[in-house]
């Protein structure tokens, strides 16, 4: 199958599969994983992982993660740092200590391979969860913000975590745990540069490209910053959709932020996006699992619960009330891209085998399909109770 025909499918199923979830009254998000997975080597075959719908996927989730930056109020994040940190501490510490509990004591795997499959449902991954808090309306709320929070905080947990157990357990022990200092001082450095460039070249930056007479002068500028971002953070050992998602922060405080909004969503939207969503749904394969289905089945339910629970509790311990503290817990549950860099680290490091690589990756993607489902219900629940409130106080 040719590209087009592939980009053709996907465009074609994920309107229709969109539109379908809406119906349902589902976030339209669940319909374009659902595809993925239908259309996919789990289902149907008429879609399959290839290197186009990768770099289609990679443009899509970096765009996806700058728009929820353009527009995102760094206010309301920096006001909401604490409990973010907080959140972001024990989703950490509940599913990786439960995950590797159960892999010692249920399955008998040694304590080596179990601390790094514990790591990867650490990694929280909010692309989905910034999905269904748009089309909901809480992306700009205190726990939207305290999500996003949480999810930047998580990813450096997760890099540093990693980092050490590469260099006390894996094959490259040795000249790995020289080199932590140095990745250290490279995320240390990467957080500089985003606070540098955001707060005196942006907003130049996009000054001098408005003042040209090429056509959509500003939205080329928007896109360099937000591909230009993801790139320096890759080359500093962070996640390209952190880069992509501090380009959006600063662009959002400039008076550029609604202009370029509005321009970029569309291109978002309309192509690369959705290609993201579907390349989730195609990581799903059932065969050769039969062996691992209980494992599997445990591990998706500690991903879940163990995420849910801990920023569940970690919002409480800020006043936040239960309704409120469960759409924190719940907008941690999705994994993604950090979940399956962990999940290639261990591999390469000869710390698990590929059929508990496998295992990761159907786990990775099954708790990410599972998350807007949660993440919605406990917002209708939240939005529920304040309807109930402010009908007991009119009466």
């Amino acid at each position: 199958m040719t590209y087009l025909m592939q980009l053709v499918i996907i465009l074609l199923l994920t309107k229709l599969g969109a539109h379908v979830s809406n119906l349902l009254k589902f976030p339209s998000v669940i319909g374009e994983l659902l595809v993925g997975v239908l259309a996919g080597p789990a289902v149907l075959h008429l879609l399959a992982p290839t290197t186009f719908i990768q770099y289609f996927s990679e443009f899509g989730v970096i765009i996806l993660m700058f728009i929820a930056g353009l527009e995102g109020d760094l206010g309301l994040l920096m006001r909401y740092w604490r409990p973010a940190l907080t959140v972001a501490t024990l989703g950490v510490i509940f599913p990786t200590a439960s995950a590797a509990a159960l892999c010692v004591f249920g399955f008998n795997f040694q304590w080596t391979t179990a601390i790094f499959i514990g790591l990867v449902l650490s990694a929280t991954s909010v692309s989905i969860s910034v999905q269904v808090l748009k089309e909901m309306h809480r992306l700009n709320s205190r726990e939207g913000a305290i999500i996003l929070g949480a999810a930047v905080a998580d990813d450096i947990m997760c890099v540093i975590l990693l980092g050490i157990c590469v260099g006390l357990f894996g094959s490259g022990a040795s000249t790995s745990n020289q080199s932590l200092p140095l990745m250290l001082l490279t995320k240390l450095l990467f957080f500089g540069a985003m606070f540098v460039l955001g707060k005196w070249f942006v907003p130049r930056f996009l000054q001098f490209f408005s003042k040209l007479t090429a056509s959509e002068n500003e939205t080329t500028a928007a896109l360099i910053l937000c591909f230009g971002f993801a790139a320096l953070a890759v080359a500093l050992g962070m996640s390209d959709v952190l880069g992509a998602y501090f380009a959006g922060l600063a662009i959002s405080e400039t008076k550029f932020k609604d202009k370029l909004a509005l321009k970029i969503e569309p291109i978002g939207y309309a192509v690369f996006i959705p290609v993201f969503f579907v390349s989730i749904g195609l990581n799903i394969s059932f065969s050769g699992m039969q062996d691992d289905v209980v494992f599997i089945i445990s591990l998706i339910v500690i991903a879940v619960l163990g995420k849910q629970i801990g920023g569940a509790l970690g919002a409480r311990l800020f006043h936040l009330d239960w309704p409120a503290a469960n759409i924190v817990g719940a907008g941690m549950i999705s994994r993604g891209e950090m979940a399956l860099v962990v999940a290639n680290v261990a591999l390469s490091s000869h710390l698990i085998d590929q059929n508990h690589y496998t295992a990761m990756i159907i786990v990775t993607v099954v708790t990410t399909i599972i998350a807007p489902f949660v993440l919605k219900i406990f917002i209708q629940q939240s939005d529920n109770q304040k309807s109930t409130t402010k009908n007991a106080v009119k009466i």
